[in-house]
């Protein structure tokens, strides 16, 4: 115990050399809080189908991306290079794959801790472009190496009550929101309830609204609004909505990013049958 009090009385003393967020780190790992490291994990808003293993000669997918958030991420190569590094083809042209996994990027920006974006995911209605009513509930299930449920942990050391260390001892967390539309070619065409769109933004879980997200100080507002059509297509596109996270002492959206790009590419094939 002596050690430690000394420790941290040594880090005190060179807080304006090194930074408040870099000693309030290491003050967390002496003190053994759990965001002094970045973690990372993933929340299923909405989880992938539970889908027959296919044939060899069927692990065929087209993958698409678009992004409809502010941010300018760009996930269209990380996603073909994960499919084929599990062993698909990925093919240019969508008539020819049994599997077309169409992504949208919804959003990315700061969330509450320990939501892991779950709050900004249900605002956001309907997937437009897959099947009403499958795979439309909010069906949560963590994935992450350290579990990140539990209360916001803080620097346990007397006396360091000041201004800069406690702004920078407090966790962010930053998450990424990408909807997936999984189509699955069948032998004959089936007939079903479309989500539609129009408008950026969010809408309510009724499909229609003017939202307004507030997470860790951070704003985003749009219009939008949903409505169903009824398709009939040799396709049936089943969705999926990801929430990517990634949290740390005082992380800023440059730290979250890569930690979230990794942690994304390690489940995408998650989201196509094994």
């Amino acid at each position: 115990m002596t050690n430690i009090r000394f420790a941290i009385v040594l880090l005190a003393a060179v807080v304006m050399a090194s930074g408040c967020t870099a000693v309030s780190r290491q003050l967390g790992s002496i003190t053994a809080n759990k965001y002094a490291d970045a973690r990372s994990g993933t929340l299923w808003v909405v989880p992938p189908p539970q889908l027959e293993p296919p044939a060899a000669s069927d692990r065929n997918v087209y993958i698409s991306y678009r992004n409809i958030s502010d941010s300018d991420i760009d996930l269209r190569g990380l996603l073909r290079d994960s499919a084929r590094e599990q062993g698909w083809n990925v093919v240019n042209d969508p008539t020819s794959a049994k599997y077309r996994l169409r992504a949208s990027t919804r959003f990315f920006g700061e969330v509450e801790p320990e939501s892991g974006g779950a709050s900004a995911a249900r605002t956001m209605g309907l997937i437009s472009g897959a099947a009403v009513g499958v795979g439309t509930g909010y069906g949560i299930a963590r994935a992450t190496d350290s579990g990140v449920a539990g209360a916001v942990g803080g620097v346990a050391a007397g006396g360091l009550v000041g201004i800069g260390i406690s702004n920078a001892s407090r966790p962010r967390e930053w998450a990424l929101i990408i909807d997936v539309v999984l189509e699955v070619r069948q032998n004959q065409q089936v007939t079903f309830e479309l989500a539609t769109d129009s408008g950026s933004g969010t809408s309510d879980s009724a499909g229609s609204g003017n939202a307004r997200m507030i997470s860790g100080g951070g704003t985003s507002q749009g219009n939008t609004s949903s409505a169903t059509a009824t398709r009939k297509s040799n396709y049936f596109p089943h969705g999926i909505r990801l929430s990517v996270w990634a949290n740390q002492m005082n992380m800023t959206e440059e730290e979250a990013l890569p930690e979230i790009e990794k942690r994304t590419e390690r489940v995408v094939t998650q989201m196509l049958p094994m």
